[in-house]
């Protein structure tokens, strides 16, 4: 079972692509619905003839790019974003040459059009954007070269600090730059580092994915004397934010108003007061990390989603919910029925534009999305006790998921890209927590083009007069330790707005909550199915809970 084996959404997108390679069309919504080999091979096809037809050609290349709704909820956000970028440090082959990697630079600038985007802002929050022609980015300016020979670690750590923060300061996505790089070179004998910075405007989780193993594979091709050659990308970056416009105007998308409108959040729950954008900036947030070791994990990876048919990811977000909960009651305040969340989700619903690829486009197709999520019964300290049946959770929280339509991508399509439908949801009424998972990292420090063991010393941050988006934000990842598999997550929130004691409390009481979780799964309990599981009849939860007991009554 893909879940059962620590599978999650951004995994499902190689798995879509390394299908496709191998001449089968499955999408990632059908690994969803059909997790095992076995089920998927029921619905898997083998191209005959002539394929769908692809994403129109005239979309490719240089011309306006119209922006997916998440940059123009960064637009909304206001403030300077010439510096909102990610980052990554990757360990290169012992001896990488500069001239080397600036042909497989190039080779990558010239192949992915997101990285070529040019910004226009003729007024604060009104942006628009083209793409520009292939060559417009000089591979041989961008990347920069610094002697690293026989540094310490230390000293290392300290250079990847400075070169980063640096880098990341040079960023401008109106003068078209949107990549900076710098090879840390350490010597013939060495493995050198490549730092790179990317910005956000052009990248996410699932790019780095493809530009890193590109960067790779046109190293390789220019060390042997070879032109780089990379893998087609099947839809353009220009063809889909392009259909996204039109897809905003769809019926199937304006029937979603009323869901996303419903979905505003109430009053503020968490702090005691909305966010101000004029104290509350990427300078007065704080941040605390939490992990969970390998040990407490692999019952999460596996025994977790095999009780209750879900997904590693449904588990995490139940755990939030009965921290909340806790949370609220502990600190006196009123226990509401149920509290908004924001969730960002990979925004790569191939499946709405026919014959789209999107396994290997570049760009930031992120979707953000509410969801409200239940408070009322659920109690942590009886689930922890034993005293409550954590699976009525866990699947109330599954089926809220299953029902968001195309990943939640409608939300900011409704609110961005349709003029009708956008005047009528209030900018301010936001969310007080963003929640991202970003499923399981498998990256390997000790492995070449993985990620380098200095990583954690990368120095850069957002400028600080950038306000925040939310009060407080969480990102969970698995990410594989020396014992196996671990469960990170990262909390950053409004400094001036929430105090480090309750998000301390929170931090504690999440990750008690999913020890809560695995301890419950991993003594064998099952919590059976839910109706996204049956889709071959209709019944309700409560028709299937009442089968499943007398199933249980007969054996």
């Amino acid at each position: 079972n893909f879940f059962e084996l620590g599978g999650d959404s951004i995994v499902s997108i190689r798995l879509v692509g390394l299908a496709r390679k191998a001449g089968l069309t499955v999408s990632a919504r059908q690994i969803f619905t059909h997790p095992t080999p076995a089920a998927l091979a029921s619905v898997a096809t083998v191209p005959e003839g002539a394929a769908a037809p692809p994403a129109r050609t005239a979309d490719a290349g240089p011309g306006p790019l119209p922006l997916p709704p998440v940059a123009s909820w960064l637009a909304e956000r206001g403030g300077p974003f010439a510096s909102f970028a990610q980052a990554r440090l990757v360990r290169l082959p012992a001896g990488a040459r500069r001239p080397h990697l600036t042909a497989a630079l190039q080779a990558v600038l010239d192949h992915h059009d997101g990285l070529r985007q040019q910004l226009t802002v003729p007024r604060p929050g009104v942006w628009s954007a083209e793409i520009r022609p292939t060559g417009a980015v000089d591979a041989s300016a961008v990347l920069d070269g610094v002697d690293a020979v026989g540094l310490s670690d230390a000293a290392l750590r300290e250079l990847v600090a400075a070169e980063s923060e640096r880098i990341w300061r040079l960023l401008d996505p109106e003068a078209g730059t949107l990549v900076r790089a710098v090879h840390l070179d350490r010597g013939p004998a060495e493995p050198g580092r490549l730092l790179l910075v990317v910005h956000h405007l052009a990248v996410d989780e699932v790019s780095w994915q493809i530009l890193l193993p590109d960067l790779e594979a046109a190293h390789e091709a220019a060390a042997a004397g070879r032109t780089p050659d990379l893998e087609p990308v099947g839809t353009p970056l220009r063809a889909w934010t392009t259909h996204l416009l039109a897809e905003a105007q769809s019926p199937r998308r304006t029937a979603e108003l009323d869901r996303w409108l419903a979905a505003a959040p109430g009053g503020p729950l968490l702090a005691g007061r909305p966010l101000d954008p004029s104290t509350d900036t990427a300078a007065t947030a704080r941040r605390l990390s939490v992990r969970i070791p390998a040990e407490r994990t692999a019952p999460l990876l596996q025994a977790v989603p095999a009780a209750f048919h879900g997904t590693v990811g449904d588990a995490l977000l139940s755990a939030l919910v009965l921290t909340v909960g806790d949370w609220a009651t502990r600190s006196g305040r009123a226990r509401p029925d149920g509290f908004t969340v924001d969730l960002e989700g990979h925004g790569r619903e191939q499946e709405l534009l026919p014959g789209a690829d999107l396994t290997r486009t570049v760009g930031w197709l992120t979707s953000i999305h509410p969801l409200r999520l239940p408070l009322g019964a659920y109690d942590q300290t009886a689930v922890a006790a034993g005293r409550a049946d954590a699976g009525a959770l866990l699947k109330e929280v599954k089926e809220l998921l299953r029902a968001v339509p195309d990943g939640g991508l409608g939300a900011g399509l409704l609110r961005y890209n349709n003029p009708a439908t956008a005047r009528l949801f209030d900018p301010a009424a936001r969310a007080e927590i963003l929640w991202n998972y970003l499923g399981r990292q498998t990256g390997r420090a000790d492995s070449v083009w993985g990620p380098a063991p200095e990583a954690d010393a990368l120095s850069a941050r957002p400028d600080p007069a950038m306000p925040l988006s939310h009060v407080l934000e969480i990102t969970a990842e698995i990410t594989d330790g020396d014992g196996g598999p671990e469960l990170t997550a990262h909390f950053i929130w409004a400094g001036e707005a929430l105090s480090q004691d309750t998000v301390g409390q929170l931090a504690d009481g999440w990750t008690a909550a999913v020890d809560a979780l695995a301890a419950w799964a991993d003594g064998g309990t099952s919590a059976g199915y839910t109706p996204s599981d049956l889709d071959l009849v209709d019944l309700d939860q409560d028709q299937i809970t009442m089968l499943e007991e007398m199933w249980r009554a007969q054996q």
